[in-house]
């Protein structure tokens, strides 16, 4: 009987140690943070010279990398831009907009290019603070100066509870968890 006791504790010990090997294994990982549409997010996070890690993490957290994805609030495609922000930006790069232009939206390289100089503008409108701009992302500028003007929020990461949408609280935390394992799984430094 106590024979079979520790045959059983020694196996188990054996699948535990088995266990936390396979979950350091970056292979194990990727499965759960993939990649896709790898070149363009390098040759956007380049041209807008931004961190790979942090766009990968912005489009995993903002549609798990689903070009199809649509909001309750209309937000489309891979990086989750409201049509009339992706116009704006579109304008900005000098592009035409038609009347289809919203379906562009679902288009994983335009996405991609209109996200990321998007995300970019955010960056220069908060001197860089990757916290304020991903929170500008999320929850809209004129919203995240309403907070920082009225002391609802300081802007600082350990602060980031006093942000009054749950939604944007999360956000931050998901997208810094993301860029953090990006990083690690595919050597964005």
């Amino acid at each position: 009987m106590k024979l079979k006791l520790v045959t059983r504790l020694l196996a188990l010990l054996v699948l535990a140690v088995l266990v936390s090997l396979l979950l350091e294994l970056p292979i194990f990982w990727r499965q759960f943070y993939p990649i896709r549409y790898k070149k363009y997010i390098e040759e956007q996070a380049e041209a807008n010279n931004m961190d790979t890690a942090l766009v990968a993490a912005v489009i995993k957290v903002e549609s798990n990398f689903s070009p199809k994805a649509v909001s309750r609030a209309d937000a489309r495609g891979l990086m989750q831009l409201r049509p009339s922000t992706a116009k704006e930006v579109a304008k900005g790069l000098g592009h035409t907009v038609e009347d289809d232009f919203s379906d562009k939206l679902f288009d994983p390289q335009y996405n991609i290019t209109l996200g990321t100089r998007y995300l970019a503008q955010m960056l220069k409108q908060f001197k860089d603070n990757e916290i304020l701009a991903l929170a500008a992302y999320n929850a809209g500028p004129s919203k995240l100066r309403s907070w920082l003007e009225a002391g609802t929020w300081d802007g600082t990461w350990e602060n980031r509870r006093q942000i009054p949408y749950a939604e944007t609280r999360d956000y931050l935390d998901k997208v810094q968890q993301a860029k953090k394992r990006y990083r690690r799984l595919y050597n964005y430094d």
